[in-house]
């Protein structure tokens, strides 16, 4: 049986990869993260899953390598990891009363075969401008696409979640289950 190997060191992957019972190894490149602006937004996002998890599969090429990139997409704009305290004020009182839409994507490595997907999960917030200032000094936005963790002190942010949750979180688990199943890499 062919290892599983999470091309990533994100602990809420690892936490969702354990809660769905798949046995996996962790091995994760460190790249520069760059979008290529011309392509269509899926694209990017897959293309840039792939370059995670692609320095890993030449390592591991006889098993299977999943990688993954998520982001928030909100009017038009990819919001990224915040980078300091003022930018993540910033990013949430941006997505304060609205709604984004979070990108996960995923590729899954195996032999010479690459399956890759994008799965998105529509967030609305409520007003959360009273709630920011607790939430920043906390540090739960560090790290995080659009500067918050849906599954923490953030959860009180959301007034509806449109698709999967896990897909906020990091890894859209039940798709990704479902794919190993149907290629016999998983029971």
């Amino acid at each position: 049986m062919n290892k599983i190997i999470l091309a990533s060191s994100s602990p809420r992957r690892k936490e969702l990869l354990e809660k769905a019972g798949i046995d996996f190894i962790i091995d994760a490149s460190s790249i520069e993260e760059v979008m290529n602006d011309s392509l269509p937004l899926t694209q990017r996002l897959i293309n840039l899953a792939y370059d995670k998890g692609f320095p890993i599969h030449q390592k591991y090429q006889q098993d299977v390598v999943i990688s993954a990139d998520t982001i928030v997409y909100h009017e038009g704009d990819i919001i990224g990891k915040a980078e300091n305290e003022d930018e993540a004020r910033k990013t949430l009182l941006r997505l304060s009363q609205s709604t984004h839409v979070v990108y996960t994507s995923v590729c899954v490595f195996r032999g010479e075969d690459v399956i890759s997907f994008v799965d998105s999960t529509r967030v609305t917030f409520k007003d959360i401008s009273t709630d920011i200032d607790d939430y920043i000094t906390s540090l739960e936005w560090v790290g995080k696409a659009g500067a918050y963790g849906i599954q923490g002190a953030a959860e009180c942010f959301v007034s509806s979640v449109e698709g999967d949750k896990d897909n906020v979180i990091g890894l859209p688990i039940t798709h990704l289950k479902a794919l190993l199943q149907l290629e016999g890499i998983i029971e």
